[in-house]
This record gives C-alpha cells, sequence and structure tokens, in this order.
C-alpha cells in the first residue's frame, strides 16, 4: 500500500487507505513519515474512501499526528463517514483531532488558528 499524497510546500493532502487495521498499520505508519519531509504548514488526512478504522490505525493517526505537530505542522481530518466517527467519537478522539467535513473548512479553520 502506497498512500496518495499531493499538494505543495502550503499543503499536503493525503488520501487515507479504506481499511486502516492491524494488518496494515505497519505499512501505513511508514507511507505516513512520508509527510515529515514534505515539510508542509498543513497537512490534511482524507477519509472520504475510509469505511473501517481499528486501534491500531488510530494509534497511528496519533503518533503521525504528535509528530508533525511537533515539527510545527497543523493537521486536520476530512470527510469521515458516520461510522469512521463513531469509533473516533468513542475513543474521544474527537477531542484530539480537528475534524471537518470538507477540505475548505479544515482549511479556514487551521489558517485562521495562528
Amino acid at each position: 500500500m502506497t498512500l496518495e499524497i499531493t499538494g505543495d510546500n502550503e499543503m499536503a493532502v493525503v488520501m487515507m487507505p479504506k481499511r486502516m487495521d492491524a494488518e496494515n498499520a505497519p505499512v501505513l505508519e511508514e507511507d505516513l513519515k512520508a509527510l515529515m519531509r514534505w515539510n508542509s504548514p498543513i497537512v490534511i488526512m482524507d477519509f472520504s474512501a475510509t469505511d473501517y478504522i481499528a486501534s491500531a490505525g488510530l494509534r497511528v493517526l496519533l503518533v503521525t499526528t504528535r509528530n508533525l505537530m511537533k515539527g510545527g505542522t497543523k493537521t486536520a481530518l476530512i470527510s469521515l463517514s458516520p461510522q469512521v466517527l463513531r469509533v473516533f467519537d468513542m475513543a474521544g478522539f474527537t477531542q484530539i483531532f480537528s475534524i471537518h467535513a470538507t477540505k475548505e473548512e479544515a482549511l479556514k479553520k487551521l489558517q485562521s488558528s495562528g
């Protein structure tokens, strides 16, 4: 699995995989480490194709986001399906992550948070 990462030096957008579980978590974590080399001030993770996330996927997101934030990168998650959002909510991750419906909404929030 190779994640599709697009963007420029202003923003990177990551298309998250269909499933995020223990089976693909190690590869997902390695793929997401590429974001550290982008040096984009904003990273948006697009979950529009994701229909399942397990605790291993949540852990990868938490580690990745923490590392990006240490480097000064602002992050947001967008387009979570109701079932994926429910998992985030049950895990208490809706309080940790910046979650938005659209890329535009996420950009507006991230750019206004100085």
